[in-house]
């Protein structure tokens, strides 16, 4: 009787799942209504920041706000949720080996567009390996999946993870630590403003900014655009000091750009001091000036060659010449110069991350016609076929020719994570409730 029971009841869902099957569905008036917040944004525009709100950033030893992604800027239009990392040079305390890192996106909701920026001590001697982290566009076909972007990732040890801090440097109780740590160079661009290739190109469209992220946060990003991690593991020489000299490089270099970038945005009026703001600085202590010029001045970089060299750099973003490729590579030539010389090993591998050839067209492809483009694409294929490296998930090449990449069974090792298969942090199902 119990079984002619259960066969019933599966015929009645049987039934009932080929009638839902097979009906019409109902209609739907489109377009679906934002939440009220997000629906409001385009009525509104941006939402800039005041000089005062950056004094007041300058004035917190550990800052932590939460930013609304697609409408808060700057005075100059730059997205806030964009904004570089400072380090705070002199937050090393006796032996303790780390430093305070700013505006690092430690979490938030990308579906939501927030995200939490936050100030995090970094233990430079914590780093286990290091990693160049190719991301492919997955959504724009075979042709758009050779574009990508590149970041370097930096994994610690358990014992040794990066901690966030609270407004009253206290570890954040809600978010205490995490395992890896991403640094990438970027496109610096205003709210809701989706980066374009060819107007990457031009060297006066996009700033270059220097962004910090703990890596489960870059790779929520990655996932909900169905991008994929490709990540090789740099053969770095097998010195105590070679992981900590990357990182340190790599937070030196991307710091001062940010300091350059803020002191360039000031000489150009872009961020003049409205009066409110003006008595609200002078009201301030000589100490608490003080304080808000070393976390925002140049004045507060260590005295390092590498520092040096950045006074000679671009702050703008170009694509063959300063992108997320060139910088992440940049970053880890600088650091072998260093980890070469200090440990007497000799001459350090040279990288070939720019081509010296580069055509004079280059820049023009940003404002051909379509005729004068089509004269450029016979030579333009036979240039690329000669410089496989200039397309991003080729770039892996640059590295492998120098001799920093692991080989097995003659190929490049690398670990590639999918949000559909194996992230960094495991299945999604085992991680979701």
């Amino acid at each position: 009787m119990k079984l002619r029971r259960k066969f019933i009841l599966a015929g009645i869902v049987l039934l009932a799942g080929l009638f839902l099957w097979f009906r019409e569905p109902p209609e739907v008036e489109l377009p679906a209504p934002l939440v009220e917040r997000l629906a409001a944004i385009g009525d509104r525009g941006l939402d800039y920041r005041t000089v005062a709100d950056i004094i007041n950033f300058g004035r917190v030893r550990t800052p932590m706000y939460t930013v609304n992604v697609p409408q808060d800027a700057l005075p100059n239009s730059l997205a806030i949720a964009m904004a570089p990392f400072f380090v705070d040079w002199e937050s090393k305390e006796g032996d303790d080996d780390s430093l305070l890192v700013r505006n690092v996106n430690i979490a938030g909701n990308p579906v939501a567009g927030t995200a939490l920026l936050a100030t995090v001590r970094v233990p430079i001697d914590g780093v286990t390996g290091v990693e160049w982290c190719v991301t492919p566009d997955a959504n724009s076909g075979r042709i758009g999946s050779m574009m990508a972007h590149a970041q370097l990732r930096f994994v610690f040890a358990q014992d040794r993870l990066p901690e966030v801090l609270d407004l009253d440097g206290e570890t954040y109780a809600l978010m205490p630590t995490f395992d890896d740590l991403v640094l990438s160079w970027e496109a610096w661009r205003p709210p809701r403003t989706r980066w374009n290739a060819v107007e990457g190109i031009k060297p006066d469209v996009y700033a270059l900014t220097s962004r910090a992220y703990s890596g489960e946060f870059r790779w929520l990003g990655d996932a909900l655009r169905g991008n994929p991690w490709q990540c090789y593991p740099l053969a770095l020489p097998e010195t105590e000091d070679a992981t900590r000299s990357v990182l340190l490089t790599a937070l030196l270099v991307g710091d001062a750009l940010a300091r350059r970038m803020i002191e360039s945005m000031t000489l150009d009026d872009n961020l003049a001091l409205p009066e409110e703001a003006l008595a609200e600085w002078e009201a301030l202590s000589d100490e608490e000036r003080a304080k808000v010029r070393a976390v925002l001045s140049s004045e507060g970089l260590p005295n390092d060659p590498v520092a040096d060299l950045m006074g000679q750099a671009s702050l703008s973003y170009q694509l063959l010449e300063r992108s997320c490729i060139t910088q992440s590579l940049g970053v880890v030539q600088l650091a072998l110069l260093r980890i070469y010389h200090d440990n007497d090993l000799g001459e350090a591998p040279e990288m070939r991350i720019v081509p010296e050839d580069l055509p004079s067209w280059v820049e023009d492809l940003a404002t051909a016609g379509t005729g004068k483009m089509i004269g450029y694409v016979p030579g333009a294929l036979l240039y690329v076929a000669r410089n496989q490296q200039i397309i991003p998930t080729e770039a892996y090449r640059i590295l492998q020719d120098a001799g920093l990449l692991k080989i097995e069974n003659g190929a490049p090792v690398y670990y590639y994570y999918q949000h559909k298969g194996n992230t960094p942090y495991g299945e999604f199902r085992e991680n979701m409730m």
